[in-house]
This record gives structure tokens, sequence and C-alpha cells, in this order.
């Protein structure tokens, strides 16, 4: 997700104490006496101190005459004004008195954490086992806060605390806090509870009511993703473990859920529409943007409508703003075609198309009518009996492509061939790779992404000449291809390569698990597009080559189907023809590198400059300069190349620059920001200092030199 969902946190020093092991030996922390003054607070968490009086009931230290009840502890947590946070108890034994805290925790509508039976609260002294003590001050105090721990009498072993939930919303869920080895702390991310197919987005406020309900929620159906979320001034509200939370759009939503499986699946919402009409608008666009974002179907209640457990079931129903059981609403995907996986029930709870056409559908086989055209295989799902086979290009009924009257673009195949209506061509199915699969060949490009599942075909973008994209390949300045579901989705005037992709070939843009470099950012609006990473294009192959026409036709262009390749061309921002993604140099910090230019004064190169890592032979007729070269303003080429030696369906000049000798490309753009330290002449087959050239920039040292009627750029392999 762009946001992770209830991780568990440890915040840089603050390891846990314990337990380091030795040599096989557990080494106990080191500890002392609880002292208030030294005790380090939690963010969210109320901690008081009791102690035990000789009769065995609970007092404050300050007052050691009043025993305390339920109301009384929750009375003092209230006058302090901590409850909107979970109650630590810090006692001895504080698991003797869990009816009592469990009371407290009822009354306050919190977790209270208690020390187990046979444990003293201690103070943590060392950072780790094994660690000098933290240093004391001159009163006996330590130097700093210190965390709280209960400590096993007999052993001297840190143990766990307990947490004791309100009796009537009790869950075996986590709670706000992780507790580990006697520590708590502090969650980080988005508040996230499991579901058993999907997530429920909480705030503190609504946490352990939330935490509750989402434990009597059974499994949905196979295919169905429940997420549970609270809608918010036309958004959906989403809280963080630091206690704050904001309104999120559809789009942002969608990025927070990408860790779920939403592509191609059926997003339930468990939610309630606000009463206000404008917020309803509101909401009902982000959904339609959460679905087109996500590729999910999204179902919700109607509009003033809400979602409600059935505890009988442990299921979902929709119900109207009058209460009545209504139909659950789909919000589909600009792209989605046929019918939905899902229908409601007249109870308004979701069941799958196919489940209940098992049970109640029995019709006799009916005969199939002749085919019309030769083109792509209809699916034929359990309700629908074998028609008559559509071209490519034709919807199918009730997908919404057509003009409006439920019956898509017309079938001219036949009438006029060389020509085909722009078809869009249906989704693959998905499945997550592990961590140990191939690489992808972008660097930025992670493992363990989404794939398609099955053989699938798409458009690729294929712009020059037609002819030559099979043998010679697609250029390109990227280390992939991005291939369309729908051919509309190209840039205008692209030739398109049809292709076939083997199970594992495409990723699609909508569900990357990673940093998407800004200038192809816009492809994640794009549901129907995919990456072909340049390392799986052994699984690409193309079909046919076509470019469009008006009236939405495409037309065949006469290439032949064939292997996929990438022929890297220059882009911008690229440099000699190589792609966007190359090793810079230097790594870290600024680094030293020479530069050859004619001892004549000459404009720099338009395009790149080429740098050595050291001193070149003097030759005459040339100016060396020493060079300053800040941190990755350069490319390294022979990294580059050997980066680049495994893409065997990539043709790049990396490697024929590396044979010629070139060792490190300056871009032309960088010229400003590289600094001239000292200039060289060739004197007598060797380099002598050359008093009379200044420090400065590389454009500004050039610059100097230049009489006012400058000659042509010289060439850029100096």
């Amino acid at each position: 997700m762009g946001t992770e969902l209830a991780q568990p946190a440890r915040s840089a020093g603050t390891e846990p104490a314990y337990p380091a092991v030795d040599g096989g030996i557990e080494r106990l922390p080191a500890t002392r006496r609880f002292d208030p003054r030294w005790h380090r607070r939690i963010s969210g968490l109320f901690d008081l101190w009791l102690e035990t009086d000789p009769d065995g009931g609970l007092v404050v230290p300050t007052a050691p005459g009043r025993h305390l009840d339920a109301r009384a502890v929750a009375d003092l947590v209230r006058r302090s004004g901590g409850t909107a946070d979970d109650v630590r108890i810090l006692a001895d034994d504080g698991a003797r008195y869990t009816d009592m805290f469990s009371e407290v925790a009822g009354l306050l509508g919190h977790d209270v954490l208690v020390s187990p039976v046979g444990a003293d609260i201690r103070h943590v002294t060392a950072r780790r086992a094994g660690a000098d003590p933290e240093p004391d001050c001159g009163d006996g105090g330590a130097a700093a806060p210190l965390h709280a721990v209960p400590l096993d009498r007999v052993t001297r072993r840190p143990l766990d605390w307990i947490v004791v939930q309100p009796p009537d919303l009790a869950t075996g869920l986590p709670g706000w806090f992780t507790v580990d080895h006697g520590l708590v702390r502090p969650r980080t991310g988005v508040v996230g509870l499991p579901l058993p197919d999907g997530v429920a987005l909480a705030t503190r406020a609504d946490f352990v009511t939330r935490r509750a309900i989402a434990q009597r929620l059974g499994a949905a159906a196979d295919g169905m993703v429940t997420v549970a979320v609270t809608a918010r001034s036309g958004g959906f509200l989403v809280g963080t473990y630091r206690g704050t939370q904001a309104v999120h759009s559809g789009d942002q939503l969608s990025a927070l859920l990408g860790d779920l499986p939403l592509y191609g699946c059926d997003l339930r919402l468990w939610l309630t529409w606000p009463s206000d009409a404008d917020e309803q608008t509101r909401l009902a666009e982000q959904v339609g943007e959460l679905a087109e974002t996500s590729g999910a179907t999204v179902w919700t209640p109607p509009p003033g409508g809400s979602a409600e457990l059935v505890e009988q079931s442990r299921d979902l129903r929709a119900l109207d703003r009058a209460g009545t059981p209504a139909p659950w609403q789909a919000h589909r995907p600009r792209y989605a075609a046929g019918q939905t996986g899902f229908a409601s029930t007249d109870d308004g709870r979701l069941m799958s198309r196919l489940a209940r056409d098992r049970v109640t559908v029995d019709r006799p086989a009916q005969p199939a009518a002749p085919t019309r055209h030769v083109g792509a295989a209809q699916h034929v799902g359990p309700d629908q009996h074998a028609g008559p086979t559509r071209h490519a290009g034709a919807a199918a009924p009730g997908d919404g492509s057509g003009d409006g009257d439920g019956k898509g673009p017309p079938v001219a195949a036949e009438e006029e061939p060389g020509w085909s209506p722009v078809p869009v061509l249906p989704r693959p199915a998905l499945v997550g790779e592990g961590r140990r699969v191939p690489e992808y060949g972008p660097p930025w490009l992670p493992r363990g992404q989404q794939v398609n599942a099955e053989e699938f075909e798409a458009f690729v973008p294929a712009p020059g000449d037609p002819a030559r994209l099979v043998s010679h390949g697609v250029p390109s300045a990227e280390l992939f291809l991005v291939g369309f579901l729908d051919a509309r989705s190209a840039p205008r005037g692209s030739h398109l390569l049809r292709v076939r992709i083997q199970p594992g070939g495409a990723i699609p843009v909508t569900v990357l698990r990673s940093h998407v470099p800004a200038r192809f950012q816009h492809l994640m609006r794009m549901p129907d597009s995919y990456l072909l990473p340049a390392a799986r294009l052994d699984l690409v192959r193309s079909l046919g080559g076509f470019h469009t026409e008006k009236f939405g036709r495409l037309v065949s262009s006469g290439v032949e189907g064939g292997p996929v390749r990438i022929h890297s061309a220059p882009g911008n921002g690229s440099l000699a023809g190589l792609s966007h993604d190359v090793r810079r140099w230097p790594t870290l910090g600024a680094g030293r590198a020479y530069a050859l230019l004619p001892a004549k004064p000459a404009r720099l190169p338009r395009g790149w400059l080429r740098l050595h890592h050291q001193p070149p032979p003097a030759r005459p007729g040339r100016l060396m300069v020493e060079l300053r070269v800040p941190r990755g303003r350069s490319i390294d080429v022979s990294a580059t190349a050997g980066a680049l030696a495994g893409l065997a369906l990539v043709r790049t000049p990396a490697q024929r620059l590396r044979t010629a000798g070139v060792e490190l490309i300056l871009g032309s753009r960088s010229y400003e920001r590289v600094r001239v330290e000292r200039a060289y002449r060739a004197h007598e087959g060797a380099w002598r200092r050359d008093p009379a050239v200044s420090p400065g920039t590389l454009s500004a040292v050039v610059a100097a030199r230049q009489p006012a009627a400058a000659g042509a750029g010289s060439d850029a392999s100096t």
C-alpha cells in the first residue's frame, strides 16, 4: 500500500532491551525499582500508578487510606483528561484484579493494560541486553526516561502486558498498541483491522467498536473483498495510529488498499451513506473513481442507505434510507465487460451468480446459431448459451461500449474487408509473484508484483517505421513497453502492435507496488494499461501491426508477427541513445573526471561530452580540463552496460560505447553544474598546466574562451 496498514513500530533508539542471545544464553535486562520521576510516557496511553495495601486493595500511593473500585479508577482517568486513551495500570500483580479492570474498560470504552500475576513493575535501565546501564544522575535518578516492564518475581524475566478489552466489545483482535517482551510500543501507519477477506479502516474514536464488529463478519464468497470505511464529507475517512485522521478521495483509497487483490475483483464497501444530498453526490463520484483506479467492481448500498451486519448469517445486507433491504449498486470500471460476478438477493445480500445459477437455473440446451465471422471467441457465462461469435471489435451486449442501445457497434467486417472496429480486449486474471522471481528489468521495479495469471492480448504503441518494428525493435527510451486493452488509449498517430502475452509477462499499472517515476505517472489513471518489462519480453509475441483511422477503424499496416524487442531510442532526458534507467556517477559526493576539448576556442557539444576517470594520453591540439562532477551528474557507461547485459531483447548502444572506450558521459544539461578546477595543454608528449584558464563552471570557462563569432559545435565524441 501507499501507507502501511497496522504495522508494529520499532522507533530508532528504543530497541527491545531483550532478549539477546550470546552463545545460546539469554541475557536478562538490567532493571531498577519503578520510579515515577523517570518513567517514559507513551503517546496515546494513560499511565495510572497504583499500589496494593496490606488488606489487598488497590490505592493511589499519595492517598493510601482510600480503596479504589472500578468507578473510582474510571473517575481518576476522566479527571486527568485521559478518556481518549488506553489505560495502563502500573501496579504489581495487576491481573489479580482483572474483573475490576474489565469493568473499568467498559466504563471508559478503551483497553486497559495490566501486569500478569506474579510480576513486579520495574524500569529497564539498559537499551540492549548486556549493554551498560543508563548513567545515574546525582540524585539517584536515571539520565533519560525509562520503559516500565512487568518482571517475573522469580525468574526475573520480562512478561507481556495483558490487554483487558471492554467486556461487551471483547475480541481476539489486537489492540491499539503492540506488546512485545514487556514493552508497549505504538503502532504506525493507517489504522486497519483484519477482516476475513479485506480490511476495516478505523479511527481512534471508533477503533474499539470497529474491532468488535469486524470479528463478527464471516468469510465472503470467492472473489469478493470487503472494506469497512466511514463516509465523511463526500469521501472516505481514514485514521492513523498517531491519532490523526483525513478524508481520502477514491484514488487515494485505491492506493491505500494496494496490497489487496482488487484488480478485476468485486469490492464490497461496508459503509453508511451521508444524509446530505450534496455529500451523496460527491461520495458517488469518489466511489466511481475508486472503481476506475483499482479496476474493481465496487458495490455499495443505495444512496442514503447503509450496510448492516446480519448476526445469524455473519453476512452484510444493504438497506435503503428507510431501513428496508435493498439491492446493492455496482460501480464498474470503464473497461469492464460482460455481467458482474455477483448479484443482489431479495433480502439485500450479495451472492455469486455462478453459485446462484448452480442452485436455481436448469435450462435445456439450445442449438448454437451460425457463426458470422471468425474472430475472438466470446465468453459464455453460466446463464448464456452459445450464440453468434462476434468480431474481435464488437462489444458484448450491455457492456457499456455501444452507442446506448445495448447492442454494441455494428459488425461490418464482412462488408469492408481490411479494417475492423477498435476492440476492447478482455482483462486477464492476476496472480501475485513471490520475492524470488526473476527481476523485471527496470531498476525501480522491485520483485513481487501482480502479473497476469493467464494468456491475454493487448495493443502496444509502436512509433517509427512499421516495417522495422519486429526486425529492429520498438523504439523506446524505457526498459518496458506499455500495452492497452483499448486501442483508443494509445497516443494518436502511433502504429500499434497487437501482441499476445503469456502468463507472467505483464504488470497492471494501477496495482504497481513501487514508486513510479514522474515521467509516466499519467499511466496510473489508465486502468487498461499494462507494463511489459524488458526482462519478460520473451513471453510476448507480436500478432501483427495496425494503425487507426477516423470512425474508430483499425487498418492493417502489413507488419507480420514475430518476437517483440526494444530498440533504445533517444527521448526526453535520455542521452546518447541510452534508456532513462542508467547507472549514475559519482554515487557518493563529488568526483574528479577529465575531458578533452579542442585547443582552439569552440563550443561545447550540444548533446553530451565524453569524460575520463584518469587523464588520457597527451594529444596535440587538445585542451584537457580537470572537472569536479557533483553526485549523479554523469552516466557510468561500463556499469550501465553491465546492468543491461542480461536483457537479450533490448538493443542499446551501451555495450558499443564501452567497447569504444567511453567511460563516462556528461549531459549538456549538467554543464552548468560541473566545475573546471584546472586546465592543461599538451607539450612535448605531456600535459602542462595552463594558468590562463581560470576555474569556474564548464559553461563559463568555455564561454570565456569563445570569440564573438563562434564556429559550429564540436562533435560529441571528443
